[in-house]
């Protein structure tokens, strides 16, 4: 069952996502002494990033890593990373150590071998993954029906990221060429909150919450499981 948070404002959402996402930092800093807090890009997030790095939690223990990266350089405009680095390690968390998924491979699936050994680095369980939700149902860099899809959402992948190339649309722009977490290394997470606005998605959502394959809409791997508690913030 997916616990619903809706919100009149966005800045009422983004005050009490901070709240949350403090709160579940500071048990899992208080239960295993370090955190790792897994994030999406996007322009949605920025401002919960922004706010989040002015708290005052112990950064220096928690680790951030992408949940799912376009396979472009960090100076492109299109870089979750760049974007990671530009919002959220800055003020307090500019101590935290970050892990991020491009490397100097040619290709996401030349790269993904390096990446999948960094994040077998990163503490288990993971405390708290950020994602959002695409108009098409995907979530993470999960398209519908791309190539990779199907390993990734495999419950006996132990991969914990996976090269994914989705098909062009609207949705995936030119850089369909990604890496992301698989469905279970999602599913390793203490917590997943999925964020996203506008009335558009919440019928997208809705629909996501109705019986069908996951590979049609992936966002259903997170809704339709018992392992991880999920919670959907959301505002107009």
């Amino acid at each position: 069952m997916v616990k619903e948070f809706f919100f009149e404002q966005h800045h009422h959402l983004f005050t009490a996502l901070v709240a949350e996402c403090q709160d579940v930092l500071s048990e899992a800093l208080s239960k295993h002494g370090s955190a790792t807090l897994l994030v999406s890009g996007g322009s949605t997030p920025a401002p919960l990033y922004e706010a989040l790095s002015k708290t005052e939690l112990n950064w220096k223990k928690i680790k951030i890593a992408l949940v799912d990266e376009r396979w472009v350089d960090q100076d492109h405009g299109a870089s979750n990373e760049a974007l990671i680095r530009r919002t959220l390690l800055i003020n307090n968390a500019k101590l935290a150590e970050f892990t991020g998924m491009k490397n100097s491979a040619k290709t996401a699936a030349a790269g993904q071998t390096e990446t999948e050994a960094n994040y077998r680095k990163l503490p288990q369980p993971f405390s708290l993954a950020i994602v959002g939700m695409g108009p098409d149902g995907h979530t993470a860099s999960l398209f519908p029906n791309a190539k990779g899809l199907a390993e990734a959402l495999n419950p006996d992948n132990d991969q914990l990221t996976t090269a994914i190339t989705a098909t062009q649309s609207e949705v995936t722009g030119a850089n369909t060429e990604r890496l992301s977490l698989t469905l279970p290394a999602l599913l390793k997470t203490e917590r997943v909150i999925i964020l996203f606005t506008g009335e558009d998605k919440l019928a997208v959502f809705s629909a996501a919450q109705k019986p069908g394959p996951v590979s049609d809409m992936p966002i259903r791997g997170l809704l339709h499981q018992e392992e991880v508690p999920v919670e959907l913030y959301w505002a107009p």
